[in-house]
């Protein structure tokens, strides 16, 4: 039953990372079109409005996505009565935040292009918050193919739509519409998918409202505390240093948002088993699923550090043009921060599956607070470097926090052999970058790629095996 479940993780999961590699191709060629047609000023502005409706975005979650895995992973609940409550409340409550960011932002020194830009893109996050919630139902089924593909629908249409405004010479306006018609696209496509394993409908059984808001508060403030420091650093930016410099940060910070989706994109599937198998106090089978995640976490994780900083240049030369050079170093920076989420991930999921979302908010309220002093001490003083360093800093103590809550549950501490054989291959990787530095950086990245992962199964860090157990299991 263990391996079915963990053959069925790894072919959901490789499904979904798939999909989700080939909208971080379309993400990345977004940027490029987007960095070249509106220069460091442009983007800029393009990276404020994003931040501030972030900001806003992310404190409507209020847990309720992970607060849907959870109580779907309870076989005992009727799926459809449970996602027809949440649902309910995640319309209301996203349509009163998410409305209140057009209106707050004319309180801000901003420019009219940011005021605006507002109000274009609140309809995206929008639908942004419905499609968090309805992929609970994907999550729980192991059917991740439909919100892959959907994803990658909503993406073509963004690259399709972004490339006709650079090429007819538009407005930011237009591109600010295309995305909100995107994610309008995207949600569509999850909400028509989800009817095939539950019925929705609006629901006011106020007992399940009680419940769902017992279960999400705890996640709800800790959402609240991540926000300052997630996205404080690009708001007190934008206020204290100009639009090119917040260009510069936020295309970096792109590279870094696409990268990091890939553990959540894992671990969201993973949730599910893990809460199930410590709610049935099967700590055995627990404890080698969070391994297993480990492991498929560390063989991305460590090649994405080590090539990011040997190539971090070339690729934001490549991603966002010429103008953008200046990113490469602070993508050095970086990238260490998205090295440190990969490990929270892992951790930080599995505080929501023991239950201790509670304890683990003394860790964010420290963090957050930590954070925000340095921010306000490091940002106006040193700019884009004070709001890098901190935000490592950030991710490194939230690490530190997750595994301790964590272990004092259930005494988890990974095994590294892995780890180690992924850094070996990386090591030996990094030897072939060095070889090609002179390539063009996509032959460069064919390269460190295939060395890379022909290392990882000649050492036996990934086995041979794998692709015939998950034809097995789809069988």
């Amino acid at each position: 039953m263990f391996m079915s479940v963990n053959k069925n993780i790894t072919r959901n999961s490789l499904i979904q990372i798939s999909g989700k590699l080939v909208s971080l191709i379309l993400g990345l060629v977004t940027v490029a079109i987007m960095t070249r047609y509106l220069g460091q000023e442009g983007f800029g502005f393009y990276i404020t409005i994003v931040a501030f409706m972030q900001f806003f975005g992310i404190l409507v979650e209020f847990g309720f996505s992970l607060t849907a895995v959870q109580m779907l992973a309870d076989g005992r609940r009727d799926s459809s009565k449970v996602m027809s409550n949440i649902m309910t409340i995640r319309v209301i409550t996203s349509f009163i935040f998410i409305g209140l960011a057009p209106l707050i932002i004319w309180f801000f020194p901003y420019s009219i292009v940011v005021k605006l830009g507002v109000l274009i893109t609140a309809g995206s996050f929008f639908f942004i918050t419905l499609i968090q919630t309805l992929t609970g139902v994907f999550q729980k089924e192991l059917k991740m193919t439909e919100v892959t593909l959907a994803e990658m629908a909503g993406r073509i249409f963004l690259v399709g739509a972004t490339a006709m405004v650079a090429w007819f010479s538009g407005s930011i306006y237009m591109i600010l519409a295309a995305i909100s018609i995107g994610s309008l696209i995207n949600c569509i496509l999850v909400y028509w998918c989800a009817r095939k394993y539950i019925t929705l409908s609006w629901a006011f059984d106020f007992d399940v409202w009680r419940e769902i808001m017992s279960r999400s508060w705890p996640i709800a403030l800790s959402i609240t505390f991540n926000l300052v420091y997630l996205r404080m650093d690009t708001i007190i930016l934008s206020l204290t240093r100009g639009p090119e410099e917040v260009g510069l940060y936020g295309a970096t910070y792109r590279i870094v948002d696409i990268l990091t989706n890939l553990p959540a994109v894992y671990m969201g599937i993973v949730l599910p088993h893990l809460t199930m198998h410590f709610l049935e106090n099967r700590w055995g089978e627990l404890k080698s699923l969070m391994q297993q995640a480990f492991d498929s976490l560390m063989i991305f994780a460590v090649p994405v550090v080590v090539g990011g900083v040997i190539l971090s240049d070339q690729i934001m030369v490549f991603v966002a043009g010429e103008q953008f050079l200046a990113s490469g170093k602070i993508l050095r920076v970086l990238i260490w921060a998205s090295a440190a989420i990969f490990v929270t991930s892992l951790f930080g999921y599995s505080v929501i599956a023991v239950q201790k979302q509670k304890t683990m908010m003394w860790g964010y309220l420290t963090t957050a607070v930590l954070t925000l002093i340095g921010y306000l001490i490091f940002i106006p003083r040193f700019g884009i470097w004070g709001a890098a360093w901190m935000t490592v800093f950030s991710e490194i103590l939230v690490t530190i926090w997750t595994f301790v809550v964590v272990y004092k549950v259930i005494k988890f501490t990974p095994k590294l052999m892995i780890l180690i054989k992924s850094l070996i291959s990386s090591l030996i990787m990094a030897g072939g970058i060095y070889l090609l530095k002179d390539q063009n950086v996509l032959i460069v990245l064919l390269a460190a790629i295939l060395i890379y992962f022909g290392m990882m199964v000649l050492i036996r860090g990934i086995r041979r095996e794998l692709v015939g157990e998950m034809l097995k299991a789809e069988r």
